[in-house]
């Protein structure tokens, strides 16, 4: 029985030529054995790719903007900076992005002088992480799936069950990491915060639930389909027609949080309209009637630090036509309800969260006769299939 060739796609965006001046060239042309010939030589990946390197059909002129932004280095195997370890960037293994600097060696063809025969192709991988300045916030839906911003749980204990209360926890998108420039001091350290919010309104005069720990990973999620992304992908937008995901984590921290301090608030009177709030400008918690005298309740806030570990190769957010790369940070925190079981119970939350590059400090410094061959001899071409 035969089977099916797997699918595949592949997408040259991006294409850099130098050619070499004719002063440059040895006088006479002809190599001497065990001479060393050196020929300076520079490439500038571009801010931005030609327009043509993205002509599928987009939901959105943003999907376009993204699709020409020149994407990272992902999957590709490379050595760490230590020159014994193989970098992770955790990637899948049926995707992958690449940047190769080639050299050719012709000469004139002995047997026709109009035609050149290559002697020699040598290439070298290199690995690109491009500057990526930082998006507005991610734009989440309250019915979405991907996402969930707060989460609203109702503290029961007993046989029969009985309501104790509702605990309800939140937090915003956090600032975006950024990642810092190739070739930065291994010292250091990629850092942001977030602040996670919780709000606890009792049935009567029950106490607020003991408060336990905080853990916090990050979701790796990459993307990548045989046929180009009309929209910026999801999980919910994946499985189907050759679009896929990998997903991986990594732990960030755990953090004790039992000392946690409850802040007790005097009853209030909601507003005609009830809905989803804001816990840091300590509104009422949200309800569906009109009016209701909601009582005493209780607030706290735990300031989350997060920082990347260094034993990954993160790279930035980025979307490309056929391979996007996408972050989430996972947060959970455990709490025990009085007078209940030693078990404990959790609330869980997953936040958007970009991953950004900053620029470099200081230019590269240029190669000998780069200002005279940038302006007289480069050729650049862009785009291509």
């Amino acid at each position: 029985m035969a089977l099916p060739s797997p699918a595949k796609a592949c997408h040259t965006f991006l294409e850099l030529h130098q050619p070499i001046g004719d002063v440059e060239y040895p006088t006479p042309r002809t190599f001497v054995p065990g001479q060393v010939y050196r020929f300076p030589f520079i490439f500038v990946v571009p801010e931005r790719l030609l327009s043509p390197t993205c002509d599928h059909a987009t939901s959105n002129i943003h999907v376009g903007r993204a699709h020409t932004l020149p994407p990272p280095s992902l999957g590709d195997i490379m050595l760490a900076s230590d020159g014994r370890s193989l970098l992770d960037d955790m990637s899948s293994e049926l995707c992958r992005i690449s940047y190769r600097i080639r050299t050719s060696l012709t000469r004139r063809s002995l047997s026709n002088e109009n035609a050149k025969e290559t002697l020699k192709v040598v290439a070298k991988k290199v690995r690109i992480i491009p500057v990526v300045q930082e998006e507005p916030p991610l734009v989440v839906k309250d019915d979405g799936n991907d996402y969930c911003m707060q989460n609203v749980k109702d503290i029961k204990t007993g046989v029969t069950r009985t309501k104790r209360g509702s605990l309800l926890v939140t937090a915003s998108q956090p600032s975006p990491l950024r990642l810092c420039p190739p070739g930065s001091p291994s010292t250091a350290s990629v850092c942001t915060m977030t602040t996670v919010y919780l709000r606890f309104d009792p049935v009567g005069d029950e106490p607020p639930p003991r408060l336990g720990s905080l853990s916090s990973k990050l979701s790796v999620s990459t993307f990548y389909t045989i046929t180009p992304w009309a929209d910026f992908p999801s999980p919910s937008y994946v499985d189907y027609l050759g679009r896929h995901h990998y997903t991986t984590s990594v732990s960030l921290s755990s953090l004790c949080v039992s000392s946690m301090t409850w802040i007790k608030h005097a009853g209030v009177q909601l507003s005609e309209k009830g809905a989803w709030v804001d816990l840091t400008r300590t509104e009422p918690f949200p309800t569906t009637s009109p009016t209701e005298d909601r009582g005493t309740y209780y607030t706290a806030a735990v300031i989350v630090p997060i920082t990347l570990p260094r034993t990954k190769a993160f790279v930035p957010t980025f979307h490309s036509c056929l391979i996007s790369r996408t972050y989430a940070l996972d947060l959970s925190i455990c709490y025990h309800t009085p007078n209940a079981s030693l078990l404990t119970s959790h609330m869980s939350l997953r936040l958007p969260i970009q991953v950004t590059s900053l620029p470099r400090s200081q230019p590269l410094t240029q190669p000998p006769l780069y200002n005279e061959l940038q302006t007289t001899e480069i050729a650049m071409k862009q785009g291509g299939n």
